[in-house]
């Protein structure tokens, strides 16, 4: 069975051997080669292929080294007479071949072949014994063919196999006789419990209901289950759960990135992105929408939209960055992007100098760096200052009718309120030589402010030290400030017709974060609780102020100025969220004072809030004269001075300017104004970043060494010469959409099947998803990727059939046991002898939690949420610094697709388990197993509160229910089946152990945290 040829595909053919050795599988006859003894083995190894088993080898691991470019000990391997002549490779004789003995020496050996890189694994080792052990032979007229990529995929035909009864699909044909190859069986169905859920979270990313679970176990036929899947097909969630990994190659995020990471609106870019999936829009039709939607005749608002695709590309507005190196930074992130997501290639590598291993050139790069060189700006300097630097778009507003209709209601408000304020500044142009006249009395009234002079300071909290500054205020600095404290100052000063006292809390360089608070650098708030004074003088008795009430520029809402004079200790003055500025208080004195030399004033301020809320600069003041007194401005008092017909046009202006700023009339019209233009301003049109091309294209230059700066070689917008012909059509970017999205591309349709079939099997036929060149893995089943590529294309590109196809298939409807004979024969189930289980992606694990407890919001589209995630995360230097504010009610429970991705500092729980910062296209994630993410899962407000959530949902929906079946129906609830009889003993006892320690509703959210933390719930299997 070994020796029949396999299938040729794209170019190079392919034996039973080749198939277990480059694909890394475990192939039978040669594992049991190497395991044998000599007196074991066989006569001879299965014949090897040089061509298609060895050559690829030699080409992937080993020409880096040892090829045309680079002969490391004077080894060549690319070429026959090189090689053969070399010494390192005895004919017929493996174990004195040097090559051999270098290729098995274990891992990080001084003389290990490759030195660079994964070793060769045990079945390559195999093969390259096998061939040498045959005579190593290199046939002399061996031409390299094209690799298997670049050769446009054919539909194959449908191969034998030994039991058709078990195929539903033409999937199945091809995977049947891969394992009938290797001498496998597929696996039995899985039960329909778990049937069911998996299908429901690969197709919409959420959980079936146990309704639903039920009604499936009770009739689970091959036509139910269609049924089921295109229901599922036919969800609005669809689209969301198919978003999310398109979302990762978009790379899209809120924020711009790197350091200053300010928000940005693009979120009408993912919207798109669902609605497109869930309308099942042709991929090739999605291909060009967002490579150049905006290039298209007649382009509609959402073609336009689409090409946020492109504008999702971090931004550098950092101060100091240059325009043009963000500018080129972005143009080449779009080469690579594009490259991965449509060409499974590695372009970057060609910045700098030709691909190393696949068949691109530098001039290949630049000319597709072409097509996206021709954009308007998205980052310029502010002004000539090297540091200001700007995000200034470009962005289209997206149209609302019924924003648009209450706007213009507005905008005719806000004109008739405009008109009334213009009305009114006529009337007070008139009598303005009477207005003036009553000012001038008021001049001798005007209030006057004299410092006090500090004879001392104390205070009860022990601060270190304190300094009388040149101004007359008091700064304390030095040491850990109290948790509280009573300052005590003595001051001195004759001064008649007191009528006030005014304190001054000031900031200073010298207090942390520059005060005036003095506890805290970031909220640097005081609270005065009182605030007392007292006159004493040698040999008689001291005399207390009294104040009638105070006055301050600013109060915190609920800590009035008031409440440092009113003898309650719980009550006082800050200031919060105002900590930038200085403030400022004026107590009036119940009756006026004279203060003579032997006077002293001795104030006493009492903090007594806690956490440091104390005032670490401040000055006093007496006011004399009338507090409520206005000071009369010059352009008033130089009036008042000069007959009205000697002042001056100008001059008249400023009084009424004056007149109406006092006027309060005019001052309610201003507010009304301000209130309309506020309202009007909310009602403005969201916005998203698009891609806008320049009237005039720009020129394009290799760059040498891949440096903007030394630009080399012009070149026009063009495609690799190893790929399909350009269509015909201007050197823009929507050619350059339909040469991706065309048939003949041998790699975009191979490319994005593959990513799908890793996203319902856990890794790809190719596992490389993001490489499909030389040093990419060879696919597993090179037939059945030709063949999904082909029924792709036939299908009008339609995503939702393909998925159809897949999942009605017995190969994806297998169990995922795993056998003994399985494990030693194909651990990573390269063969798909098993279905597929593996943990959820980051959004999903919250999403199926939340489904589960109840508390899952269906709600779509729209500007990003924010759930709970830990305070300071989104604490920065440089840029804005946003206050994180949780999403109000039930919308922080939405779908992780639409949770805030701030580049800088993104959601933490995702990150934990292995979500993408979005910070370049990420085609394929990570997948670890952590203790944060068992410590995310127990302790995360999120998962906390589903967990409360879902004992509730429990005990309302079976409150009439024994115990037992409370329990099974909880364990259904995560897992979508009945728990067995041990699981149900350990759930049993948990409640027991917990009901008695505590309540019933502790009791139940013990049991429900334990099953949101189960593996089996956050794994799809």
């Amino acid at each position: 069975m070994m020796n029949r040829p396999f299938q040729s595909i794209g170019g190079y053919r392919a034996t039973g051997v080749f198939c277990a050795v480059l694909l890394g599988i475990a192939c039978p006859a040669l594992i049991a080669e190497e395991l044998k003894s000599p007196a074991e083995a066989k006569p001879a190894l299965p014949s090897v292929d040089f061509a298609g088993d060895i050559f690829p080898i030699l080409q992937r691991s080993c020409i880096e080294c040892h090829g045309p470019n680079k002969e490391e000990g004077g080894l060549r391997l690319d070429q026959r007479d090189y090689a053969l002549d070399s010494g390192a490779i005895e004919p017929g004789s493996p174990e004195e071949s040097e090559l051999l003995r270098r290729i098995v020496l274990p891992r990080g050996h001084d003389d290990i072949m490759p030195a660079i890189g994964e070793p060769l694994n045990k079945n390559q080792v195999a093969a390259i014994r096998g061939w040498i052990k045959q005579g190593a032979i290199w046939p002399k007229d061996f031409q390299e063919a094209t690799h298997w990529s670049y050769v446009a995929p054919k539909r194959p035909a449908l191969p034998d196999v030994s039991n058709p009864n078990w195929v539903q699909s033409p999937i199945d044909r091809f995977v049947l006789h891969r394992l009938d190859e290797a001498g496998l069986t597929p696996s039995a169905p899985a039960t329909p419990e778990k049937r069911i859920r998996r299908v429901y979270l690969d197709l919409i990313g959420l959980p079936p209901t146990p309704a639903e679970v039920q009604a499936f176990v009770a009739n689970p036929t091959a036509k139910h289950y269609e049924t089921i899947v295109d229901d599922l097909l036919n969800r609005p969630q669809f689209g969301e759960r198919w978003a999310r990994p398109w979302l990762d190659l978009a790379r899209y995020a809120d924020s711009h990135g790197f350091q200053r990471d300010d928000l940005r609106d693009v979120w009408a870019y993912r919207d798109w992105v669902i609605r497109a999936m869930n309308d099942d829009m042709p991929f090739d039709q999605f291909t060009i929408e967002q490579v150049a939607g905006d290039l298209l005749p007649n382009a509609t608002e959402s073609q336009r939209i689409a090409t946020g695709f492109h504008r999702c590309t971090p931004t550098n507005v950092e101060a100091g960055s240059l325009p043009e190196e963000t500018r080129i930074e972005q143009v080449l992130d779009r080469v690579n992007t594009t490259g991965a997501v449509w060409l499974g290639t590695t372009l970057e590598c060609c910045q700098c100098h030709d691909h190393k291993y696949d068949p691109f050139t530098q001039r290949d790069y630049y000319q597709l760096l072409g097509f996206f060189n021709s954009t308007e700006l998205e980052a310029d300097r502010a002004s000539d200052s090297p540091s200001s630097i700007r995000f200034n778009g470009p962005s289209m507003p997206l149209s609302d009718a019924q924003q648009d209709t209450q706007r213009k209601e507005l905008q005719g408000q806000l004109a008739g309120l405009k008109k009334k304020r213009t009305e009114r500044r006529r009337e007070l142009t008139t009598d303005l030589e009477s207005w003036v006249a009553q000012y001038a009395e008021q001049l001798s009234q005007a209030a006057k402010t004299h410092v006090l002079d500090v004879v001392s300071f104390e205070s009860q909290g022990n601060t270190d030290t304190f300094k009388t500054l040149d101004n007359g205020s008091v700064l304390l600095v030095g040491g850990d400030p109290p948790e509280t404290d009573v300052y005590a100052v003595r001051t001195k000063g004759a001064i008649a017709g007191v009528t006030a006292i005014r304190l001054e809390a000031l900031r200073h360089e010298d207090l942390p974060g520059g005060g005036p608070g003095r506890g805290d650098p970031q909220k640097r708030n005081f609270v005065l609780n009182d605030f007392s004074a007292e006159i004493q003088s040698e040999g008689e008795p001291t005399t207390k102020l009294h104040f009638t009430g105070g006055t301050a520029a600013y109060s915190q809402p609920s800590w009035d100025i008031n409440g440092a004079v009113d003898e309650d200790p719980k009550t006082g003055w800050a200031i919060a969220p105002k900590f930038d500025e200085s403030h400022t208080a004026t107590f009036r004195l119940a009756e006026t004072i004279d203060l003579t030399d032997d006077q002293q004033l001795v104030f006493t301020l009492s903090q007594q809030w806690g956490k440091a809320r104390t005032i670490g600069c401040f000055r006093l003041s007496a006011i004399t004269g009338n507090v409520d007194a206005e000071t009369v401005p010059d352009v008033v008092a130089k009036a008042s001075k000069t007959p009205a017909m000697k002042w001056s046009e100008k001059q008249r202006q400023e009084l009424v300017d004056y007149r109406v700023e006092r006027d309060s009339k005019s001052g309610d019209l201003d507010k009304q104004v301000k209130a309309m233009e506020k309202k009007i301003e909310q009602l403005k049109p969201d916005t998203t970043l698009v891609m806008i091309e320049l009237a005039k294209p720009r020129e394009t230059s290799i760059f040498e060494r891949g440096d903007y700066r030394t630009p080399g070689e012009k070149v026009e917008p063009g495609t690799p010469d190893i790929l399909h012909s350009m269509p015909e059509g201007p050197p823009n970017r929507l050619t350059l959409a339909k040469w991706l999205a065309s048939r003949e591309n041998p790699l975009a349709a191979r490319v994005t099947v593959n990513r799908w079939w890793a996203e319902l099997f856990g890794q790809g036929i190719v596992t490389t998803v993001e490489d499909f060149g030389i040093k990419g893995e060879p696919p597993s089943h090179p037939d059945l990727l030709d063949w999904l590529a082909a029924e792709f294309m036939d299908n009008g590109w339609s995503m939702k059939k393909l998925l159809k196809t897949i999942v009605m298939s017995s190969t994806y409807q297998q169990s995922s046991k795993v056998t003994p004979e399985l494990l030693e024969m194909d651990d990573q189930n390269r063969l798909l002898a098993r279905g597929p289980r593996f943990r959820m992606s980051a959004e999903m694990v919250r999403d199926n939690a939340l489904a589960a407890s109840g508390l899952l919001s269906l709600d779509q589209f729209g500007p990003p949420i924010r759930p709970y995630q830990p305070k300071g995360i989104w604490t920065k230097v440089g840029g804005t610094n946003y206050q994180y504010e949780v999403s109000p009610g039930e919308q922080q429970y939405r779908r992780g697709i639409y949770v805030v991705i701030k580049r800088g500092s993104p959601y933490p729980s995702f990150m934990n388990f292995d979500a993408s910062a979005r910070l370049a296209c990420t085609v394929k994630r990570s997948r670890t197993n952590t203790p944060l993410q068992a410590l995310t899962l127990l302790n995360d407000p999120v998962y906390v509160d589903a967990a409360k959530a879902l004992a509730k949902r429990i005990q309302d929906e079976t409150k009439d229910q024994p115990l037992d079946q409370q329990l099974a129906y909880a364990f259904q609830l995560c897992t979508a089946r009945r728990p067995t009889e041990r699981e149900q003993a350990i759930l049993q006892k948990l409640y027991a152990q917990q009901a008695k320690e505590h309540d019933q509703d502790e009791a139940w959210f013990s049991v429900s945290l334990a099953l949101l933390n189960l593996h089996e719930t956050i794994t799809k299997d």
